[in-house]
């Protein structure tokens, strides 16, 4: 063969390579619980048996996640559930239980430079479930020294113990008990907005600050005093009403944990309270979905499967972990 058909062949032979590659979209992975019982630190106070039984109780956890069709039929990533310590939930007296958080990780597929199949460890894309962990991250703080903290004001119940707020921050919880959040009163909230003011060194804005939380408290009828709070208004941020003018929704709920929530009468390992974000609005997660892979072919994406998985999560897989509560 002469010397220009052998440049020829060869220069043939690199596209053909690379379509010869393998559809890693298409590769089967797997799935391990990256086990450790150390989640819950030795300070919070849990026993060795107790942090024991409770793993038992977040593997149920991962076995029903497990049986949604993207995690039973794993394709194009490797899949691991890793558990996190929740070691400021745990220190709560009045709460009860083994807090945890267990994410969800998919380390997707992908050619190296060197042209062999890997997939990423380290911080890859995750979607996460807490356990017994009565504040939402989906939540803000009013103030955490008093434990309170404001919830949407658009809540859905789905199901008995299924709530939804604000279409896509769930808790799934117990019905049979008293709630599991309770109204802090304006009363309260406005309290502590006054000893917030009080740690006020400068004695000009300490003395503005007094003044201000005077004519706010004045100006709430007293009648209004003993009623739920909302996250609005002037300088102490309460107010008697979730609206103000022609707004009528726009103040968020001030609440707190009720401590007569949690059943003291079952085993800390148990599942008392569970919340995770899910959008349900499919069409607009399809279209997620779709602009994960226009970017997967610019190279700009490592995967889209974490987009796959919260396509397909839907109401039978959050009706699926009800049954989790108390065991």
């Amino acid at each position: 063969m002469s010397k220009a058909k052998k440049i020829l062949a060869a220069c043939f032979c690199i596209p053909l390579m690379t379509f010869a590659q393998e559809d890693l979209s298409k590769k089967p992975g797997t799935f391990e619980i990256l086990d450790r019982t150390d989640y819950a630190t030795t300070d919070c106070g849990f026993t060795k048996a107790e942090v024991t039984a409770n793993l038992e109780r977040i593997k149920e956890a991962v076995a029903v996640i497990r049986q949604n069709p993207v995690m039973s039929d794993i394709k194009g990533f490797n899949g691991r559930a890793r558990i996190h310590t929740m070691s400021m939930t745990c220190k709560r007296p009045q709460w009860y239980g083994v807090p945890s958080r267990i994410a969800f990780e998919f380390s997707s597929f992908f050619y190296s430079k060197e042209g062999k199949v890997d997939y990423n460890t380290i911080e890859p894309p995750s979607w996460s479930l807490y356990l017994n962990d009565p504040i939402p991250g989906w939540t803000d703080s009013f103030n955490s020294e008093h434990g309170y903290f404001t919830a949407p004001l658009r809540k859905k119940t789905v199901d008995p113990g299924i709530d939804v707020y604000d279409g896509e921050c769930w808790v799934i919880y117990d019905p049979e008990r008293p709630p599991y959040w309770i109204p802090v009163t304006v009363e309260e909230a406005f309290a502590v907005a006054r000893e917030s003011a009080a740690r006020e060194t400068n004695e000009i804005a300490a003395s503005y600050n007094k003044q201000f939380l005077d004519q706010e408290w004045a100006a709430i009828p007293a009648s209004d005093r003993n009623k739920p709070a909302y996250f609005g208004g002037g300088l102490s941020r309460v107010s008697s009403t979730p609206g103000y003018g022609a707004q009528d929704s726009i103040f968020p709920r001030i609440v707190k944990v009720n401590p007569e929530y949690f059943d003291r009468s079952l085993p800390r390992s148990d599942i008392q309270f569970m919340w995770f974000r899910s959008v349900q609005n499919k069409q607009y997660m399809k279209q997620r979905l779709d602009e994960c892979k226009e970017y997967l072919k610019q190279q700009r994406s490592s995967g889209c499967d974490l987009t796959r998985f919260e396509l397909s999560f839907g109401m039978t897989d959050i009706r699926n972990l009800a049954p989790l509560i108390g065991k």
